[in-house]
């Protein structure tokens, strides 16, 4: 089933962002690092969606800092693939084609499947036992920021990202791409099988390293097949707004 969320009012984006500001208030070295993870959750979370306008007064308010801070913050977001600026129009949250996030699944399948490959060979029976727990708490939720970050510590461990800080640096960029199309929901194609982290540790654990890719690959692919029904039917619903 593709989830999508529902359209928040100005109101709304005003209190969401605010109990972002509460939550991040405290142990940052600068308040534009504070304002990068705020806006940042933001967007994954679907508080501010994609193709929505940023406004750096707007948000400056609503998270109670100076506009300066925001403008680093945007800038920071948009070498992260999140944010677009437009010289006419300002900063908006980056919308995806259909042709870019088929090109990102078809990276991410390559750099995944080796990055599983290579931490396979050396995983150790300490590092399963941490990823079941991680698994459980990944399968647990299903959407929303606490989702993100279980689910980013899950594959980090999966793939090792302290041995290969640079492969998974690249996994994380090409996730960061596609933003809240599927970093802050659990989303597989209509029909589809709803992939389990345990299912995946259950092969890894098991030593069969050809069955563990062909699941990480159907995982993926079942993800990526659910991102283009979500951009085919916002891109309806656009046309049909503009009729």
């Amino acid at each position: 089933m593709v989830q999508s969320g529902n359209a928040a009012s100005p109101k709304e984006r005003a209190e969401a962002l605010q109990k972002l500001a509460q939550r991040h208030g405290a142990g940052y070295r600068s308040v534009g690092a504070m304002a990068y993870d705020i806006i940042r959750d933001a967007i994954l979370d679907g508080t501010l969606p994609p193709g929505m306008k940023l406004r750096q007064e707007t948000l400056a308010e609503s998270i109670g800092i100076s506009r300066l801070p925001i403008r680093s913050a945007l800038i920071q977001l948009e070498a992260d693939g999140l944010v677009i600026f437009h010289a006419r129009r300002g900063a908006m949250v980056r919308a995806l084609s259909v042709e870019e996030a088929t090109e990102v699944y078809h990276l991410r399948t390559l750099l995944e499947k080796d990055a599983l490959r290579l931490a396979m060979a050396e995983i150790t029976p300490e590092r399963v036992s941490r990823l079941r727990e991680l698994a459980k708490t990944a399968d647990d939720i299903s959407e929303g920021g606490e989702f993100v970050e279980a689910r980013t510590e899950f594959y980090a461990t999966l793939y090792d990202a302290e041995a290969r800080p640079v492969m998974w640096e690249m996994i994380e960029q090409l996730r960061l791409k596609l933003g809240r199309y599927v970093l802050g929901w659990r989303l597989v194609s209509p029909g589809a099988h709803d992939h389990s982290h345990g299912e995946l540790i259950d092969v890894v654990a098991a030593g069969d390293a050809d069955e563990a890719l062909r699941v990480l690959e159907s995982h993926l692919n079942h993800v990526r097949d659910g991102v283009i029904a979500l951009l085919e039917a916002a891109a309806i619903e656009a046309a049909g707004d503009g009729a």
